[in-house]
C-alpha cells in the first residue's frame, strides 16, 4: 500500500508495474472467454472466474445481485473511504459469433486495473467496486443493477471497450425498441381475396412511412428496422403480421418525438390498410449516454502519460447504444474506446478474432492502465472528483 509521502510519479510507476505483473493471467482469461463465449444472462463460468480473479486479491464478493444469477459486486477498500469507484466488468457475448463485441477484453481489462489497484493504494483512499455486468447485449444487465441500488454509493464509474479507434470521450444513443403487429383477415388470395384485410400491407405500408421520415431525420438520430412477420404461404392472406422497429436518439426529448412519430406511422399504416394495430415495447430499451467532460479530460490525461494519441473520431461517431447510459444517469460515467486493430466493425467475426490477435491483448493492457491510472489521478486530486460530480449536472 502506499505511503501518504509516495509522490504521484512513485505510485503511478508502482501501479503500470502491477500491471505488468498480473497482465499474463488477464490475458489468459481473455483468451479463455474468446474460446468459450457465453450468452446473456448464461455466463455462469465467466462470472465464476472473474469471482475467483477478484477473491484471490482480497475483493469482498457479494454474487447474483440483481436478481441476475451472473451480476455480482467486488469490493476493495473501507466503507468509509472519500472516493468510491466502480470498474464495470462486462462478460456476455454475441449468438454464433461469440465476443464479436471485445467484453473477452473489456472485462479483464476492470479486473487488472482493479487488481493493481487494490495491491499498491490505501483502502482508507479509495473503495473501489468491481461490478460484475451481465447481458449488455440485450441490453438489460446495467438496467437492473441500477435499479437494484448497486451504484448508490459510487462516485464515479468507468470501463473502457474494444475498437478500431482511441478516443477518451464516446457517447452513445438512446434506444426505444417497438414491436408493431398488424392484425388483419385471412382469405384466400386467390379465390377470395376481397374476404381478406391483408396485414402484411400494414407492415408495408409502415416500411414506407419511415423511409419517408427519414429524409428530415437529423444526424443524431435512427430509425431501423425488419419484418418478423409476414404471412405462412402466398395463397393464404395473412392475418397476422409484424415489424421489429429501433428508434435510437442523442437526446432524449428527441428521442421521445421520433417514438411518437414512428407510432404515428404505424397507425396511419393501419388505418390505410384497414388493420388493427397492437403495439408492444420490447426489453432493453436505454436513455441516452449522460455525458461528463471533466471524467473524459481525466482519461485523456492518461493516455498522454502513456504516450497514446487519440484518433481523429469525435464522440458520436459510429456509435450505438449500451445500458451503461442507465449508470451514467445516475452517477458520472465514461466509456472510452481503446484500439485493437484497424478498419474493424464491430458484431463481425473479424473483430472477434482480432480480441485475440497481439494488438487485441496489447489493447486490454492499455485500457488496464490508463483506467488504473484514471483512478489513481481521482484519489490524489479531491478537487478534480468535485469537477466530476458538477460535469453530470450540466
Amino acid at each position: 500500500m502506499t505511503s501518504t509521502h509516495e509522490s504521484s510519479g512513485t505510485l503511478r510507476a508502482r501501479i503500470l508495474a502491477r500491471i505488468d505483473e498480473d497482465a499474463e493471467e488477464a490475458l489468459e482469461l481473455a483468451r479463455w472467454m474468446s474460446a468459450h463465449p457465453e450468452l446473456a444472462l448464461e455466463e455462469r463460468e465467466t462470472s465464476q472466474r472473474y469471482l475467483d480473479y477478484l477473491a484471490a486479491r482480497s475483493f469482498s464478493l457479494r454474487p447474483c445481485v440483481a436478481g441476475m444469477e451472473t451480476a455480482f459486486l467486488a469490493t476493495w477498500g473501507e466503507d468509509e473511504a472519500p472516493l468510491s469507484v466502480a470498474l464495470l466488468a462486462e462478460m456476455d457475448a454475441l449468438p454464433v459469433i461469440g465476443h464479436a463485441c471485445g467484453h473477452n477484453l473489456s472485462g479483464p481489462a476492470s479486473l487488472l486495473a482493479a487488481s493493481a489497484l487494490a495491491r499498491t493504494l490505501d483502502g482508507g483512499q479509495l473503495r473501489l467496486v468491481v461490478v460484475g455486468c451481465p447481458a449488455e447485449e440485450i441490453g438489460v444487465g446495467k438496467r437492473r443493477l441500477v435499479e437494484s441500488g448497486a451504484f448508490d454509493d459510487i462516485d464515479v464509474a468507468m470501463m473502457a471497450h474494444a475498437s478500431d479507434m482511441r478516443r477518451a470521450h464516446r457517447l452513445f444513443l438512446g434506444t426505444r425498441k417497438l414491436e408493431l403487429v398488424f392484425h388483419g383477415r385471412a382469405s384466400h388470395a386467390a379465390a377470395y381475396p376481397e374476404q381478406g384485410v391483408n396485414a402484411l400491407d400494414g407492415v408495408i405500408a409502415f416500411f414506407v412511412g419511415i423511409g419517408l421520415l427519414r429524409q428530415q431525420l437529423p444526424r443524431e438520430a435512427r430509425v431501423h428496422g425488419i419484418v418478423s412477420e409476414g404471412g405462412e404461404a402466398p395463397n393464404v392472406i395473412p392475418e397476422r403480421a409484424a415489424a421489429r422497429v429501433w428508434v435510437r436518439a442523442l437526446d432524449e426529448e428527441l428521442l421521445e418525438n421520433l417514438e411518437l412519430r414512428v407510432r404515428a406511422c404505424a397507425e396511419g399504416a393501419a388505418a390505410s390498410s384497414g388493420t388493427r394495430l397492437e403495439v408492444n415495447t420490447e426489453r432493453g430499451c436505454s436513455p441516452p449516454m449522460r455525458p461528463n467532460a471533466p471524467l473524459a479530460d481525466t482519461y485523456r490525461r492518461q493516455l498522454a502519460f502513456l504516450g497514446l494519441p487519440e484518433t481523429h473520431h469525435g464522440p458520436t461517431e459510429n456509435i450505438g447504444s449500451s445500458d451503461i447510459t442507465h449508470v451514467s444517469q445516475v452517477v458520472p460515467t465514461i466509456h472510452p474506446n481503446f484500439p485493437i486493430g484497424r478498419d474493424l466493425v464491430l458484431h463481425t467475426r473479424p473483430f472477434a478474432e482480432a480480441t485475440t490477435s497481439p494488438e487485441g491483448e496489447a489493447g486490454l493492457l492499455e485500457a488496464a492502465r490508463a483506467l488504473a491510472l484514471c483512478v489513481e489521478e481521482l484519489v490524489e486530486r479531491p478537487e478534480l472528483c468535485e469537477e466530476v460530480r458538477a460535469g453530470s449536472q450540466t
